[in-house]
């Protein structure tokens, strides 16, 4: 709790005499909302000009308006409105609250499409290859030659000592034979870069703003 020093020079209540008894609210508990005790109530305080109460002291010389205070049966409360009403200087508990907007400006950044869009798909195709291949064939063939040749006793010894012969021979070809291979030919990339852009940004903001018109009369009676 602030201490009002507006208060410092009022009178004590031990000259004058309360209307109501309930009023003398003296050795009552001054706390807040929440229940924090600031002390006790000593002394009421008198507006010598207005002929009212308009103070109370409590026993460590702290004191504050009366206004404001909330009294209930056993203890007297000191709100909010009693800490505005130390700082205005007013005397009299009544306001009107005029709030006070001001925009503010958030600018950030998001991703959007930028209107190009790029897809690459693959697929398996098939393709016939033809090429001629040239392939020997190997045919076999017995035939029988006449051979009119005299030989001589020896070389007939020879060739009819050997008895029986067998030869044989056996066909060669060739045939086409298919092989596949797969090979990486090219390559397909895709890629996107990017570049940065400053951007100008103007946008309109609202605010409340406040004008006090006071009226004062300097007329003298």
């Amino acid at each position: 709790m602030r201490h009002d020093s507006r208060y410092d020079d009022l009178d004590r209540l031990d000259n004058y005499e309360l209307e109501h008894s309930s009023q003398d609210i003296r050795g009552y508990p001054l706390v807040s909302p929440q229940g924090q005790k600031y002390g006790t109530i000593q002394d009421l305080l008198v507006d010598r000009d207005h002929n009212r109460v308009a103070a109370v002291e409590l026993e460590n010389g702290k004191r504050c308006a009366v206004e404001p205070l909330e009294i209930h049966d056993d203890v007297v409360v000191y709100g909010d409105a009693a800490e505005r009403h130390a700082d205005t200087g007013g005397s009299a508990v009544s306001e009107e609250r005029i709030p006070v907007v001001e925009e503010k400006v958030a600018i950030g950044k998001r991703v959007r499409d930028g209107g190009e869009h790029i897809t690459v798909r693959s697929k398996v195709v098939k393709d016939k290859v033809s090429e001629d291949v040239a392939v020997r064939d190997e045919t076999l063939h017995v035939s029988k030659n006449p051979v009119n040749r005299e030989v001589s006793g020896k070389e007939a010894e020879a060739l009819l000592d050997k008895g029986g012969r067998t030869v044989s021979m056996t066909e060669k070809d060739e045939e086409v034979v298919v092989g596949k291979k797969a090979v990486v030919t090219d390559e397909v990339v895709l890629s996107k870069t990017a570049d940065t852009d400053v951007k100008h940004v103007d946008e309109t903001v609202r605010k409340t703003k406040v004008d006090v018109d006071k009226d004062t009369d300097k007329r003298r009676h």
